[in-house]
């Protein structure tokens, strides 16, 4: 369903584009600074204003999250307000599920502070598993899997061996 065109200058005075990817229109209302869409109509008014037709909204935003959660980049403040916008949490209770006061995570969702690693990839995670997104959720489980087997293949059985020297103790692991 694309979204409804509503705006109050004449509609013959509107000119109609196409987003191509030489020249793509900017979806500023996502809430992200850098989204653009390619294979869109959209319309410009003479008081300068864009209006778009927008299919699959839903889809498209999902797309959009997947994509933030995905990449080998930190994420940034905004990206944070995005996925938890997507999620319908409010800030004061997003904030709590990720342990952290609201004025630090209004802080971090405003750029003033960069988000830490820990709550990077906590807010990936959360974002992961709370959206029940299936992609999202079948590469997690493949990456916990990958992570299991590759220690269980690396780590040999060992024995820890613990030594007393002047009343200190050292430990060290040692091959069994």
């Amino acid at each position: 369903m694309a979204t409804a065109i509503e705006h109050e200058c004449d509609k013959s005075t509107r000119q109609e584009f196409s987003a191509t990817a030489h020249s793509p229109y900017h979806f500023s209302d996502s809430g992200l600074a850098n989204v653009y869409l390619v294979g869109i109509r959209y319309w410009r008014c003479e008081c300068g204003q864009q209006i778009a037709e927008i299919p699959a909204v839903k889809q498209l935003l999902n797309l959009i999250a997947r994509d933030i959660v995905e990449k080998p980049f930190a994420l940034t403040g905004e990206e944070i307000r995005f996925l938890r916008k997507r999620l319908g949490k409010k800030q004061s209770d997003f904030a709590t599920q990720m342990g952290m006061e609201v004025e630090t995570m209004s802080r971090i969702e405003n750029g003033h502070i960069k988000p830490s690693k820990r709550t990077d990839r906590l807010v990936r995670l959360y974002y992961a598993l709370a959206s029940k997104d299936p992609l999202l959720l079948g590469q997690l489980q493949e990456g916990i899997d990958e992570r299991f087997t590759a220690w269980q293949r690396t780590m040999p059985p060992q024995k820890i061996v613990a030594t007393v020297t002047n009343n200190e103790w050292t430990a060290d692991l040692v091959a069994a």
